[in-house]
């Protein structure tokens, strides 16, 4: 039983170690090479404090031999991404920046970076709240009319052939907003496939289901809201987390397009100015909320399937 105890307690060891290690190497070594400029290592310092205690909570908690993989891969990038640096192997920072030099930009650009975050969030709730509650209804409908179903599905798998920000340029021309576009942009990006799937999940009740409700004299209204909708809502819950991705990628594809808000409009006003530390700020930055996002999503996921259940 010691053995094994001692055998788990490895990976946090070479971890901790792999952590020391990038923290010399950040304090300690000096730039061999010419820089444009030399930044600050707080931020840097900070992050790696940061995923060093997320890794102890949920080694800890968990228990997981992947969390132990995840993070000692994680130390050994950033020691490797820190070295060429410091031992000169990287003589161009233009697109390759330092750790420093990537992490301070969240230290330069606080407020621009929480208003362009808000923004997008924003944009990203309200088509996403529309697509969701519209596509749920109709798709419940035409779940339960046959007629319906017949008109729209044929109408629903040729939309959602088209990308939809190739609708991006024609919303910007039609909408009166740049901010009216892009949540147009998301609304299609998760409304049919949300329509198609709820659909799909109304085509799956037991029919018996259906039929008993109807000789107890359950209306239609009744029946989409107290029998269908329930039967649906695990399901429904469980597309949130991949319509949420493609939706966030066609709103920071939006942003990039004309919108002068949101992380996507940080993104592209920085490339046009040959900043690519910004830019590779602003793409982490999508990749932070989009993971907050999943796991958020995750956690209600449960939350309802155990109700269900």
């Amino acid at each position: 039983m010691e053995k094994d105890e001692k055998r788990s307690l490895i990976a946090p060891v070479i971890v901790i170690i792999l952590f020391g290690i990038n923290l010399l190497a950040t304090l300690k070594l000096s730039y061999r090479t010419e820089h444009k400029r030399v930044y600050e290592s707080n931020a840097y310092i900070f992050v790696l404090v940061l995923i060093l205690l997320i890794y102890l909570i949920r080694f800890f908690t968990e228990g997981k031999k992947s969390t132990s993989d995840l993070a000692i891969l994680t130390f050994a990038f950033f020691l490797y991404w820190e070295l060429a640096y410091k031992l000169g192997w990287v003589h161009n920072d233009l697109l390759i920046p330092s750790p420093e030099g990537l992490f301070h930009v969240f230290v330069e650009k606080p407020k621009e970076i929480r208003e362009d975050v808000i923004g997008s969030v924003q944009l990203l709730f309200w088509g996403f709240l529309l697509a969701i509650v519209l596509g749920t209804v109709l798709g419940l409908l035409a779940g339960l009319v046959a007629r319906i179903r017949e008109v729209l599905i044929p109408v629903s798998n040729a939309v959602t052939l088209i990308p939809p920000l190739m609708f991006s340029a024609y919303f910007i021309m039609l909408l009166p907003s740049f901010r009216s576009a892009a949540i147009a942009v998301i609304f299609f990006a998760v409304f049919w496939p949300t329509f198609q799937g709820t659909v799909q999940r109304v085509g799956q009740i037991d029919k018996k289901i259906i039929e008993a409700a109807k000789t107890m004299g359950v209306g239609t209204f009744g029946m989409l809201f107290k029998i269908i909708f329930p039967y649906c809502l695990p399901g429904i819950i469980q597309s949130f987390s991949k319509s949420l991705r493609g939706a966030f990628m066609c709103l920071t594809g939006a942003e990039m397009l004309g919108i002068n808000l949101g992380i996507g409009f940080f993104i592209e006003k920085y490339k046009s100015f040959a900043d690519y530390r910004c830019v590779l700020a602003g793409i982490l930055t999508v990749g932070v909320i989009t993971t907050v996002i999943d796991i958020l999503i995750g956690r209600v996921e449960k939350a309802i399937v155990r109700w269900h259940l």
